[in-house]
């Protein structure tokens, strides 16, 4: 730029052709729709310039130019309010990029900002702390988050006491008759079949479907998640293989057990046994997954289950990061708000505070 370029407003006339080797052109279409208010948003770092006579080759011929030597600078965010159309200006073809920037799907931000480990970073997932609690309180908190998280949250978490969970469709009374006495119940808002949680790493991960990552069905999640925890757990030395086909009772009626009938893409032992499995929920866009990682098996499941190989504080370690990865994301540690723990109390008490919506599956539409 030359040391006359006036700022935005004030009527230069300097060439749009930028003397920098990585200068671009934002060329607008409409500059009666530069207003003082809308040229605040560009920051001041950066040099610009009127030019009623832009470049013939970008046939833009009449329009105004805003030229910068340090496009790195633009603040891209505060660029897309405004409608422009940018060519390259270090090009000889003089390239349209995009033909507005009210679009950002279709604009090339790796272009304008060469910052590009600042602006390109993986998403990320929030990672919520570690939570060792009785079997309510931890289907409460999936469901909470399910129903008000605003980002992509993760959250890892163990059963006090031991618990059996049941799918959403099974029947309470005749899976009870062959738990031990006492032996505490809880009933999931996803399906599938009955899991002893004790000797287990729990996840919860909460999502939108096509977003950030996310496959466009839940039933293309199972598959994505479960190849990147083998694929980290092969890398641990705890090589597992992924069950080719479902086998078993699928609706869990004669055999209750879920991990008694492993799933396609469930991950199981060379010796027999499966490892990890995933169930699923849906609102609208929304999707909740929630599974277990084995670390051995439990009087009940015998030798239907089977250790992954780790240590607890290992198995815990290696969810919370391959679990993001598996939709291009990284964890970050974050915390419960407040509108998450109002969910949770409400759940809490209208799910959970009797016996109807685990005996007879009475309660709040899930």
């Amino acid at each position: 730029m030359s040391e006359n370029s006036s700022p935005l407003g004030a009527g230069g006339a300097t060439t749009c052709a930028t003397s920098s080797a990585t200068g671009f052109c934002l060329v607008m279409k409409k500059p009666t729709k530069i207003n003082p208010k809308q040229a605040a948003t560009i920051p001041p770092a950066i040099t610009t310039s009127l030019d009623m006579n832009c470049p013939s080759r970008q046939k833009n011929n009449g329009r105004h130019c805003i030229t910068s030597e340090s496009p790195q600078r633009l603040n891209v965010r505060r660029v897309q309010r405004l409608s422009y159309v940018m060519t390259e200006d270090n090009s000889s073809e003089g390239g349209v990029y995009s033909t507005a920037f009210r679009r950002p799907r279709a604009f090339p931000i790796t272009d304008l900002q060469p910052r590009q480990q600042s602006h390109n970073r993986p998403p990320m997932v929030r990672l919520l702390p570690f939570l060792d609690a009785d079997g309510p309180t931890q289907m409460a908190c999936d469901e909470a988050l399910l129903e008000t998280a605003k980002v992509a949250t993760l959250r890892l978490y163990h059963w006090t006491p031991a618990t059996v969970s049941l799918g959403y469709f099974q029947d309470y009374s005749s899976i009870v008759a062959n738990l031990p006495p006492a032996m505490a119940v809880v009933r999931r808002i996803t399906g599938g079949g009955a899991i002893w949680h004790e000797h287990e790493v729990t996840y919860c991960l909460v999502g939108v479907l096509g977003q950030d990552g996310w496959p466009e069905r839940v039933r293309d999640c199972y598959p994505l998640l479960h190849a990147a925890v083998q694929a980290a757990l092969r890398d641990a030395g705890a090589p597992l293989q992924r069950q080719p086909d479902s086998i078993g009772d699928r609706r869990y009626r004669d055999e209750p057990r879920c991990f008694a009938s492993p799933a396609a893409d469930d991950l199981v032992a060379d010796k027999g046994g499966k490892v990890l499995g995933s169930a699923g929920r849906v609102r609208g866009q929304r999707v909740l997954i929630h599974g277990s990682l084995k670390l051995a098996s439990n009087p009940w499941d015998g030798e239907a289950v089977a250790g992954c190989g780790l240590t607890f504080s290992a198995a815990r370690s290696l969810l919370q990061v391959a679990l993001p990865a598996a939709i291009g994301s990284t964890p970050e540690a974050g915390t419960w708000t407040d509108e998450e723990m109002t969910a949770r109390q409400r759940i809490m008490q209208q799910r959970y505070g009797d016996d109807a919506w685990v005996v007879h599956r009475r309660g709040p539409r899930p």
